[in-house]
């Protein structure tokens, strides 16, 4: 009797760490960033993209995967600003959020979301000086090489003000692959020295 009751908690641990192994290998295949962002149809804003202000300033904005398309490198530059940051997806929270700084000591987080065909950027940085400023960036899509970006006031209720402050047009700039050691012009500008 005893021996029927052993083989039975045997085969109740094991039908339970069968579950449990079944319920833990589920929640490590959870999705990617790279998932959501082709999944959503944001997959064309990665890329290295340029606009310039009305103003006549230039800026530089780079996407970039990381780490296997779990995570978003984010490199935005115009005359004195520099911020890089980092777009990752929380499953605990299904939230995908942005971290990152600047070249002035400011700071910066917020969420990504997609609202209708633009993906949107909350945003609340504080400077050096701990003043914060939210603003909402939409990211809308023209065409394969260029993307309009609308500049919006986030009010308290964490809603975009009604229409953008500023947009932008941005053109995507061409990857230029590295030369390679045999390349034909490189070997004519040798032979040419």
């Amino acid at each position: 009797m005893n021996q029927a009751k052993t083989t039975r908690l045997k085969n109740t641990i094991l039908a339970v760490s069968a579950v449990l192994f079944i319920l833990v290998g589920g929640a490590n295949a959870q999705q990617k960033l790279g998932d959501l962002v082709t999944e959503g149809g944001f997959d064309w804003l990665i890329g290295k993209w340029q606009g310039t202000t009305d103003e006549g300033d230039k800026l530089e904005l780079v996407y970039e995967w990381g780490l296997d398309k779990h995570m978003v490198t984010i490199h935005f530059k115009m005359p004195d600003l520099e911020y890089r940051g980092m777009i990752f997806y929380v499953p605990t929270e299904d939230k995908i959020v942005q971290v990152g700084v600047d070249n002035q000591g400011g700071n910066g987080k917020g969420t990504w979301e997609a609202q209708g065909n633009k993906a949107v950027l909350k945003h609340e940085h504080t400077d050096a000086d701990w003043q914060s400023s939210k603003m909402g960036f939409a990211h809308s899509k023209v065409d394969d090489n260029a993307m309009k970006w609308e500049i919006y006031e986030v009010y308290s209720s964490g809603e975009l003000g009604d229409y953008p402050n500023y947009t932008i047009d941005f053109k995507r700039q061409k990857e230029q692959t590295p030369k390679k050691e045999g390349d034909k012009s490189e070997q004519k500008k040798k032979k040419d020295s």
